[in-house]
C-alpha cells in the first residue's frame, strides 16, 4: 500500500470511529451498521433454512424411492430380465423390486387408508434408507410381519406386536391391472402382526406407508411374480435425471421413470422460487440501511467541512477524498456484513443443535427446521452487501470531491 493510500485509509478509520461533534450523528452510523446487518442476518438464516428443508426433503425422498424409480401402469412378470436391462442402459449401484397398491389398515383403535408397499428383503437395503429408519422393531422378513409409518401407527393406535386388518377395498373393476377380491367380488381381508415402525421424516409418507414382503403382497393380490415398480440407487457422479429420461425412452408403455426430483417437481420448484422472492424482499432491507448509509454520510461531510477543507489545502486530492468516503461508507457495510454473517450463523447452530422451531409435519412435510449452509451462498449474500454500501458512498464522495477548500472555509 503506497503512501498517499494509507493516508485515506486511516482518514477513513478516523472519521468513522472518532466521536462526532453532534451525538445524532454517530447514533445515525449505528443504525446504518445494525441495518446492513440485520439485512444480511436474516438473509443468512432463511436461505440456510430453505437449503435444509429442501435438502431434507431430498433425503428422504432418495431414501424412500432410490435415485431413480421405473415403474409401471399395470403389474409386469419377469423382472429379472427388467432389472437386467435396467443394468445395461445405467450404471447402477442397486436395484430393488416393488409392488404398490391402496388399500385399508383396521388397528386396535380406528382404520385409515394406506398404501402397502410389498419390498424385497435382500435388495431394500442396498437402494433405500428404509432399514436406517426403522425407530422400533425390524424389516419384515416373513409371512404375515408389517411394518407402519409412525405417523399411521399413532392413528390407528398400533405398536410392535400388535395384530392389523389390511382390506383391499372392492373398486369395481381392474383397473389397476390386478385384483385383491374372491370370485363373488367381495374385499380381500389380510391379516398382520405389527413388527416395526418406521419413520422416514416425512409426512406424506409416515401417514400412509405399511411395508411387507414381496412375497406376502404378491400371494395376498393374487399377482405372483409379478411387480409394480423398480427402485434405483445409481452409481456415484450419474445424472438421475438423464438416467429417469433414458430409461423412459428404452422402455416405452406402461413403463415410466422419474428421478427424485420430479417426484415432487411442484413442490421443490415452489422452494426454489420462495427462495428467490424472500432474497429478493430481505434485501430491501439492505437497500434501505444503504440509504441511511448515504444520510450519514452527508451529515459527516456536513459536521467535518472545516477539517476536509484543512485537509484539501493541506495536498489532498479530489480522488483521494473520493477514496476517502467510499471507504467510509464501504467500512460501514463491511462491519455491518460482518456482523451480520456473525450472528446469522450462530442463530442457525442454534437451531440446528436444539431444534427449538417445531413445524405442523402435516402441513409442511417435515416435523422441524433443518438448517444446511452453503458457504458460497453467504459469500455472496456478503459480497452483495458490501457493494451495496460501496454504491450508496458514491454520491456523498463525488459531492465532497467536487468542493474546494475555501467552500469550507466559507461554510465556516
Amino acid at each position: 500500500m503506497s503512501a498517499k493510500e494509507s493516508t485515506v485509509a486511516l482518514l477513513a478509520r478516523r472519521f468513522l470511529l472518532s466521536k462526532a461533534s453532534d451525538g445524532f450523528l454517530s447514533f445515525i452510523a449505528w443504525v446504518s451498521v445494525a441495518g446492513v446487518a440485520l439485512g444480511v442476518l436474516a438473509l443468512t438464516v432463511v436461505t440456510s433454512v430453505i437449503n435444509g428443508f429442501e435438502g431434507e426433503l431430498t433425503r428422504v425422498i432418495t431414501g424412500m424411492n432410490g435415485d431413480v424409480i421405473l415403474y409401471s401402469r399395470e403389474p409386469v412378470g419377469d423382472s429379472e430380465s427388467v432389472m437386467s436391462r435396467i443394468r445395461e442402459l445405467v450404471p447402477t449401484r442397486g436395484i430393488t423390486p416393488s409392488f404398490v397398491a391402496e388399500l385399508m389398515v383396521s388397528g386396535p383403535e380406528g382404520v385409515a387408508g394406506a398404501v402397502l408397499e410389498g419390498i424385497d428383503p435382500a435388495t431394500v437395503s442396498k437402494v433405500t434408507a428404509v432399514g436406517e429408519r426403522i425407530v422400533s422393531g425390524k424389516l419384515p422378513a416373513a409371512y404375515g410381519e408389517i411394518v407402519l409409518g409412525s405417523a399411521l401407527a399413532d392413528k390407528i393406535g398400533a405398536s410392535v406386536g400388535s395384530e392389523l386388518r389390511l382390506i383391499i377395498p372392492f373398486t369395481g373393476g381392474n383397473e389397476a391391472g390386478f385384483s385383491g377380491f374372491d370370485e363373488a367380488g367381495v374385499s380381500n381381508v389380510v391379516t398382520g402382526r405389527v413388527v416395526g415402525i418406521v419413520k422416514m421424516g416425512m409426512h406424506e409418507y409416515d401417514s400412509k406407508l405399511v411395508l411387507a414382503t414381496l412375497a406376502e403382497v404378491q400371494r395376498s393380490l393374487k399377482q405372483p411374480g409379478r411387480v409394480t415398480s423398480f427402485k434405483i440407487r445409481l452409481a456415484p457422479r450419474q445424472e438421475s435425471r438423464m438416467a429417469s429420461d433414458r430409461l423412459a425412452d428404452a422402455f416405452g408403455y406402461p413403463f415410466r421413470a422419474k428421478d427424485w426430483s420430479q417426484l415432487n417437481r411442484n413442490l421443490f420448484y415452489a422452494i426454489r422460487l420462495e427462495k428467490v422472492v424472500i432474497a429478493i424482499i430481505l434485501t430491501a432491507i439492505i437497500i434501505v440501511a444503504a440509504f441511511n448509509v448515504v444520510s450519514t454520510l452527508m451529515m459527516m461531510i456536513h459536521d467535518k467541512t472545516r477539517e476536509i477543507a484543512i485537509l484539501k489545502a493541506m495536498g489532498l486530492r479530489k480522488g483521494q477524498s473520493f477514496r476517502l468516503f467510499c471507504l467510509i461508507g464501504g467500512g460501514m457495510g463491511f462491519v455491518g456484513t460482518g456482523v451480520g454473517v456473525g450472528l446469522g450463523l450462530l442463530i442457525n447452530l442454534v437451531i440446528d443443535k436444539t431444534r427449538l422451531i417445531d413445524l405442523p409435519p402435516e402441513i409442511y412435510y417435515i416435523g422441524f427446521l433443518p438448517v444446511v449452509e452453503r458457504w458460497s451462498e453467504i459469500g455472496l449474500i456478503a459480497v452483495v452487501a458490501i457493494v451495496i454500501s460501496l454504491l450508496a458512498a458514491i454520491y456523498p464522495a463525488w459531492s465532497v470531491s467536487r468542493k474546494s477548500p475555501l467552500d469550507g472555509l466559507r461554510h465556516e
